[in-house]
């Protein structure tokens, strides 16, 4: 498989190349910076940039057409999602959507939703949210609480979410409720479509300690939900939130690159600033320049310095190369399954040594100043959470994919 300026191990036909070459040379003459997507003014930005790839045809690039989508397949996406972050195109708003909730709707939604709700999402006409967390259940998603009560041709739903992304713009939430009884873990759960903007819903954003709101918490009170809305039969939430994080937790072919730039960065700031202490000094070469590395202290290490980002270049290839086979398995049809918690556990890790790393050059005044692309501190370590908690991904990994005894 290869794309411009790109390798990768399995060979596809030259349609693809054209292809990368094309997506390539149209973000290059589209990409520009957009304001904060955090902010009102940002994330009406970023949903005229959805628009704006949805109509020139990059966006849904393996939906079907009857839904807007294009028509191709993973590859497309794949080397879509590469080149766009080569591109370093803006974040993208419609994520969930495109990676897990629009798929999980394919597999599960039947006709008539898919009809009503995919178009509208993938053009970001409608902003989805995913209504799974709260604040009693988290990596415990079997302990939801959030009640649905069946009353006549629709439900009635009490509850709370928590730590929901883009919640405080989204006008739908694919929502995981109990229509069973309390405390009956993974049974009696239930999948809802739920309008945002109905009454009922009081949605408060919530302020991180970065001072940031791209997270909200969703206050369900009353809210009544059509039977038409929901998703699946009764009592089959589990298994479809399942289907629903094996998407979520997939392979993304622009995580390697995404990774790959954070470290370039981090090693661009390590080789701009000054010598440090050269272990290896008597061995160079008479006249031989010493590496430039940072003027982070007088008894830097070089030659440590140069090794842990050694190490981190192997794994990032690693990622690369296992993100490469997954995209492969996917293209030859292959369901995600639980090899998805190797991808979510390998990328979290990686990109949180990426930024331990750079702490522990730089420090927490240089942080202070502004913080460098590799300095990506909140998200890093809020990724061993997100998707699912990096313990629970080890747990599927030795019960699933290993067959250890619990």
């Amino acid at each position: 498989m290869s794309t411009a300026g790109s390798r990768r191990p399995v060979d596809v036909p030259d349609s693809y190349h054209r292809f990368a070459g094309d997506a390539a040379a149209w973000l290059a003459a589209h990409v520009e910076e957009l304001p904060d997507v955090d902010t009102d003014e940002g994330f009406a930005a970023h949903r005229a940039w959805e628009r704006t790839l949805h109509d020139a045809g990059w966006s849904g690039l393996s939906w079907p057409r009857e839904y807007g989508g294009a028509g191709g397949d993973v590859l497309h996406e794949a080397i879509f999602a590469e080149e766009y972050e080569r591109a370093r195109g803006p974040v993208r708003i419609t994520r969930p959507a495109l990676r897990f909730l629009g798929p999980a709707l394919m597999h599960t939604a039947d006709a008539a939703q898919r009809a009503r709700w995919l178009p509208p999402m993938l053009a970001a006409g409608e902003i989805w949210c995913q209504g799974f967390s709260e604040p009693g259940a988290g990596s415990d998603l079997a302990a939801v609480g959030t009640r649905a009560v069946r009353i006549g041709d629709g439900y009635v739903v009490d509850g709370q979410k928590t730590w929901t992304t883009y919640g405080r713009h989204a006008d739908r939430m694919f929502a995981l409720v109990r229509t069973g009884p309390p405390g009956a873990g993974r049974h009696g759960l239930t999948c809802l479509a739920i309008d945002l903007t109905g009454p009922g819903v009081d949605v408060r954003p919530i302020r991180q300690v970065h001072g940031r709101t791209g997270f909200a918490e969703v206050f369900l009170t009353g809210v009544r939900v059509p039977v038409t809305d929901r998703i699946g039969d009764e009592g089959d939430g589990w298994a479809i939130a399942m289907r629903l994080l094996s998407f979520e937790r997939g392979p993304d072919a622009g995580g390697p690159a995404r990774s790959r730039r954070r470290l370039a960065a981090l090693a661009a700031d390590v080789a701009a600033a000054g010598p440090g202490r050269d272990r290896a000094s008597d061995e160079r070469e008479p006249g031989a320049p010493a590496a430039d590395l940072t003027a982070i202290g007088p008894d830097l290490d070089r030659a440590a310095v140069e090794g842990e980002l050694g190490a981190l270049v192997a794994r990032v290839h690693g990622y690369r190369c296992h993100t490469d086979r997954r995209v492969a398995a996917a293209w030859r049809g292959e369901q995600p399954g639980a090899e998805s918690s190797v991808v979510k556990l390998y990328s979290s890790e990686l990109d949180l040594d990426v930024v331990e790393l750079g702490l522990d050059l730089f420090g927490d005044e240089r942080t202070a100043e502004g913080t460098p692309e590799f300095l990506d501190l909140w998200h890093s370590r809020a990724g061993r959470i997100y998707g699912g908690a990096a313990e629970i991904q080890r747990t599927v990994v030795a019960d699933r994919l290993l067959g250890l005894p619990r």
